[in-house]
């Protein structure tokens, strides 16, 4: 049996396409308005933001709360347009855009153990973390909308690898 390669491969049958859900970043979300909020307010009742706001004036406070929001809103743009996860009956392959190095596919059929992770906030809005480990190398799926899904279709397609049949697309 010859090896393919699964990086040019266009004989790859497709199983399932994912990218990363826009609530895996609401914790994020959440710390940066509660920061915010409390360099707004922060001059009523903290002595520290007071004597900052009046040593450098108010403008640089606003500007210093308001600074963090185009970087979330980049960041948000950036992961829910790049970041795509694909499985086929070959292999996972993972793209995290251009702005990080390219990751190798992973085969299914030398799938170790995948698991799946993420902190309690995201879990309970259905978003986490899907492990993926092959050899001596782990690819962690970030922000994967119903994370136990993916990785049962993930688990799926190791097994049908290994019996060497095609996975159920279902």
């Amino acid at each position: 049996m010859t090896e393919r390669d699964l990086s040019t491969d266009p004989a790859a049958a497709d199983r399932l396409w994912a990218g990363y859900h826009p609530l895996a970043l609401a914790p994020l979300v959440a710390v940066a308005a509660s920061v915010s909020l409390l360099v707004w307010t922060g001059q009523w009742y903290l002595d520290g933001v007071s004597a900052f706001a009046a040593e450098i004036g108010g403008w640089a406070t606003f500007a210093v709360a308001w600074g963090v929001w185009p970087a979330l809103v980049l960041l948000f743009l950036y992961r829910t347009v790049t970041y795509t996860y694909r499985l086929t009956d070959a292999a996972v392959y993972v793209d995290y855009g251009p702005a990080f190095r390219p990751v190798a596919p992973v085969p299914v059929a030398d799938l170790g153990t995948v698991s799946v992770g993420g902190g309690w906030l995201v879990r309970r809005l259905g978003v986490g973390v899907v492990v993926l480990k092959c050899g001596g190398r782990s690819v962690r799926l970030k922000g994967v909308r119903n994370p136990e899904a993916f990785a049962a279709r993930v688990r799926a397609a190791r097994a049908a690898a290994l019996k060497g049949a095609p996975a159920v697309t279902a």
